[in-house]
C-alpha cells in the first residue's frame, strides 16, 4: 500500500506491524471479497497496485493459473519485502516493481486487469494515477479498486478517532481519518471518468470486522496501524487515558464478537477497446 504525506506505511517497523496485525483481521478478509467480484481470473496478466505486503498478490497467483501473470507494485520497499516472502515459490512467479503509482514502470497496454485494495486514496495525484492505469491496460481491460467509506461507517476507526479527541490529540485523530474521509464516492467516480474509463460503477460493500479479542484486540490494532508510532510518542498517562476511552467505546457498541462494521466503496471501470 502506498503512503502519502505523514500517513506512511514505508518504515520496516510499520510494515511488520501492518502485516502481523492489520492484514489477518482486516485486509485478508477484504481481499477475498474484492477478488470474488470477478468470476474468472484464469490466464490474465494482473497488476496489484499498492500491493503492500502482498495479501491480494498471493490470492491472485492462485487465481490466474500457470498461463497468467501477476505484477505487484508499491512505493514501499519495506512492504514489498513482506510481499516477496508471502509469494516465495509461487507459480507463476510474481514480478515486483518498487515505485510510485505515477509514473508506473510498466509498458503501455501490458496488463489485462488492475486491482487496487485500499491504496488509491493515498496517491498524491489521483487523476495522474488513473491515467497511468489506463495507459498500462490493454484495450477492454478493467480496474477493480476499493477505498474505505467515511470513518463513521468504519466503526472501530471512528471510535479510535473519538478516543483520540477525548485525550486532546486531534492531530493524531486527523491522521487516523486519512484512509477514510478524504476521497468521497463522487470524486472517485469522476476521477476515473476523467481518465477516459467507461462503464464506471461505484458500489458499497459493508461487513462486520469479526474478532473475539474484544478491547485488547482493538488496542492491538490501533498500535499496529500507521498511527502506532505517534501514540508511542505520547506520555504514559495520555496513552492510558486513550486506552480507557477506547475501551469504553468498544464495550458500549459491541457484544465481543465483532469490532463493529467496515464499509468500502468498490469501483469497477473499463478501458475502451
Amino acid at each position: 500500500m502506498t503512503g502519502s504525506g505523514s500517513f506512511s506505511f514505508g518504515g520496516r517497523d510499520v510494515a511488520a506491524g501492518y502485516d502481523d496485525v492489520m492484514v489477518p483481521i482486516l485486509f485478508e478478509p477484504w481481499a477475498m471479497r474484492l477478488l470474488a467480484e470477478h468470476d474468472d481470473w484464469t490466464g490474465m496478466t494482473v497488476l496489484d497496485l499498492a500491493a503492500g505486503t502482498g495479501v491480494v498478490t498471493r490470492e491472485l497467483v492462485e487465481r490466474v493459473g500457470s498461463e497468467g501473470g501477476v505484477i505487484a507494485s508499491d512505493i514501499s520497499g519495506a512492504m514489498l519485502e513482506h510481499a516477496r516472502r508471502r509469494c516465495e515459490g509461487s507459480v507463476p512467479a510474481v514480478r515486483f516493481v518498487e515505485g510510485p503509482a505515477h509514473p508506473l514502470d510498466l509498458p503501455d497496454a501490458s496488463v489485462d486487469y488492475i486491482v487496487c485494495q485500499q491504496g488509491f486514496q493515498f496517491f498524491p495525484d489521483r487523476p495522474a494515477a488513473a491515467r497511468e492505469m489506463a495507459r498500462v491496460l490493454r484495450g477492454g481491460g478493467r480496474v477493480l479498486a476499493s477505498t474505505w467509506r467515511p470513518v463513521d461507517e468504519c466503526e472501530l476507526f471512528g471510535w479510535i478517532c473519538e478516543a483520540l479527541r477525548a485525550i486532546d490529540a486531534p492531530e493524531i485523530a486527523e491522521l487516523m481519518r486519512a484512509p477514510f474521509d478524504f476521497l468521497p464516492e463522487t470524486e472517485l467516480r469522476e476521477t476515473f471518468e476523467g481518465a477516459g474509463f467507461r462503464d464506471v460503477e461505484v458500489g458499497v460493500r459493508s461487513h462486520p470486522m469479526a474478532s473475539t479479542g474484544g478491547v485488547e484486540r482493538a488496542i492491538t490494532i490501533v498500535y499496529g496501524s500507521p498511527i502506532g508510532p505517534k501514540l508511542d510518542e505520547l506520555s504514559e498517562d495520555r496513552q492510558a487515558a486513550f486506552r480507557t476511552a477506547l475501551t469504553g467505546l468498544v464495550e458500549r457498541h459491541t457484544d465481543g464478537s465483532t469490532l463493529g462494521r467496515m464499509a468500502a466503496n468498490l469501483l469497477s471501470a473499463r478501458k475502451g477497446a
